[in-house]
């Protein structure tokens, strides 16, 4: 058509869209025609709700990612549905809707850093073009609209939250999007002042992707299957993964397989146990007054054993690993020894349970994650949040530096749908 001649810098564009099962398709901007194979020029917004790859690739990212830039792992849009995708532009921000829910609002630094056969992936001007991705994939369009906006739009006209906070610097998401790797903070509580819509919204300016969960088990903040399923639909819908995480070690046999069905992943710890012996009722080991340490050695013993029968169960990821309670947590090259790490390692690995790298607590050492990494592991990161405040993520994003993590080394649950 002759709307602003296929030449859009600055506009809104609003599509409905439909997936068959196992479909992949986008929705690409300022690009421009080509005769044969991807488009070279501009940014493509992925639509892909199940589909998983072919081949030897896998394909993790979901409906709502800005391809290879600012990813989304989460499927939350399901196939035969038809759902709405608004994407805003005004250089150098694009923010990307779907459902009504802000997926991605990110801004294109000044020499951002792409794959290297994707180096036309820049904000400019063109026009807009739909993803027919492979023979086997069947989406169905039922509107595209588009409205321009000035070319001198103020794009910051809706304030967007400072990301430092967060340990994020120029260019590292689009580092990471760009690597395929995905950065996902599973460790976030829905507690303090911290609600599934906030978690959202950092996600969507971050780029740094979301697990919210909450605790269950006796005096907990879930005891009940009512309880989980009312945390259940609460976050239903939203593109964030949903997890608990396990304070009894019984917690299985407390709650409904249908329900336990519909999480993302489960988190455990080693933070609470039996003192000062194996009869004794748990205690919280973060808190010495409750109890003393005579013999480090041998209650470190008790304490693989207690690891041990952690990773048994049927969790996704265990946080804060080769945690060390106050009393001895000086002792920790002395107790933890490459022998104990590797019996907890090899455990992990057999039940297909990740490491968390915690962007607080400093866990696990270095010595525990290259150790891990050679044995196949698979890692997350978590930072353990108190409340609605940013938490600095640059130990985990050095870690990923420093030993080379990559889509490989990652754990992402597998899409519901």
């Amino acid at each position: 058509g002759p709307v602003g001649n296929h030449q859009f810098k600055n506009f809104e564009l609003r599509v409905t869209a439909k997936t068959a099962p196992h479909s992949n398709s986008g929705v690409y901007f300022h690009t421009e025609y080509q005769e044969s194979g991807w488009p070279e020029k501009g940014y493509e917004v992925q639509i892909n709700n199940g589909h998983s790859g072919s081949g030897t690739y896998v394909e993790l990212k979901q409906t709502g990612s800005l391809y290879a830039v600012q990813n989304l792992y989460k499927n939350f849009v399901p196939n035969d549905q038809w759902f709405t995708m608004r994407i805003r532009v005004v250089v150098p921000r694009v923010q990307i809707w779907v459902n009504d829910i802000l997926c991605v609002d990110y801004v294109e630094p000044p020499n951002p850093i792409r794959r290297a056969r994707m180096p036309g992936r820049r904000l400019g001007k063109g026009t807009i073009a739909l993803q027919g991705h492979d023979p086997g994939s069947r989406v169905a369009f039922r509107s595209v609209e588009i409205r321009l906006l000035p070319d001198d739009a103020d794009p910051f006209v809706e304030p967007r939250s400072d990301t430092t906070p967060y340990g994020i610097t120029e260019n590292l998401i689009d580092k990471m999007g760009a690597n395929f790797v995905p950065v996902i903070d599973f460790h976030v509580h829905l507690r303090g002042g911290m609600t599934a819509e906030k978690a959202v919204q950092r996600q969507a300016v971050t780029g740094v992707n979301v697990g919210v969960l909450r605790n269950v088990g006796k005096g907990w903040p879930i005891e009940t299957n009512e309880q989980l399923r009312a945390f259940l639909d609460s976050v239903d819908g939203l593109p964030v993964f949903v997890g608990i995480q396990v304070n009894d070690r019984d917690w299985m046999t407390h709650f409904d397989k249908e329900l336990l069905a519909r999480l993302d992943y489960i988190l455990g710890d080693t933070m609470i146990m039996p003192m000062p012996d194996d009869e004794s009722e748990p205690v919280k080991l973060w808190m010495p007054e409750l109890y003393t340490i005579d013999d480090p050695e041998a209650w470190m013993e008790r304490y693989m054993a207690h690891n041990l029968r952690v990773v048994s169960e049927p969790i996704t990821i265990l946080a804060n690993p080769t945690y060390l309670p106050p009393p001895v947590e000086h002792l920790y090259d002395q107790l933890w020894t490459d022998a104990r790490m590797k019996r907890l390692i090899e455990a992990a690995v057999a039940n297909n349970v990740a490491f968390e790298i915690n962007a607080r607590s400093g866990l696990p050492h270095d010595r525990f994650i290259r150790l891990a990494k050679s044995m196949g592991a698979k890692f997350t990161l978590g930072t353990n949040n108190f409340d609605d405040k940013p938490i600095d993520m640059s130990r985990c994003f050095e870690v990923i530096e420093k030993f080379e993590l990559g889509k490989g080394d990652m754990h992402v649950p597998k899409p519901k749908h």
